[in-house]
């Protein structure tokens, strides 16, 4: 079982402006901490996972209007990175959701057209990397596999 063990603060917003609260959470038989972020936190960026999936969408062609409202400098700067960093990861992606994308897929913008044809949220995308190879969708760190 594990025991909460605090908190902390991080940005809530790429401007930094806003800061939002993070549970912190032990578990005693192995000392490990970690964090739980809510549906719409994406680990380590400071976007909301909804317009991050906006944004995807209207790169990879399947949602043609931009976001509303328009990204100022520092979202935008965050959501570019965000892109590249998905456009270094398709390949391992790819073997990472196996049959649930095209085998079709060569870029970026595909495998994200393929990927929204399995799943309906960022976050279910996030939930099944965590559950079954504990990666990440964007970055390239490794989620702390649970003791067994």
């Amino acid at each position: 079982m594990v025991h909460r063990h605090g908190d902390y603060k991080r940005c809530a917003a790429p401007e930094g402006s806003e800061k939002e609260s993070i549970q912190r959470y032990l578990c005693p038989p192995c000392r490990l901490t970690f964090s739980v972020l809510l549906p719409h936190r994406l680990p380590y960026r400071a976007i909301r996972a909804e317009r991050l999936q906006a944004e995807f969408d209207r790169r990879a062609g399947i949602q043609t209007p931009g976001l509303d409202p328009p990204p100022r400098v520092a979202e935008a700067g965050c959501l570019q990175r965000a892109w590249r960093a998905l456009t270094t990861r398709v390949e391992p992606l790819k073997e990472a959701f196996g049959q649930l994308v095209w085998n079709t897929v060569s870029d970026a913008a595909s495998f994200w057209a393929s990927l929204r044809q399995s799943f309906d949220s960022v976050s279910k995308m996030l939930c099944f990397l965590s559950e079954h190879h504990y990666i990440s969708l964007l970055g390239n760190y490794i989620c702390l596999k649970p003791p067994s």
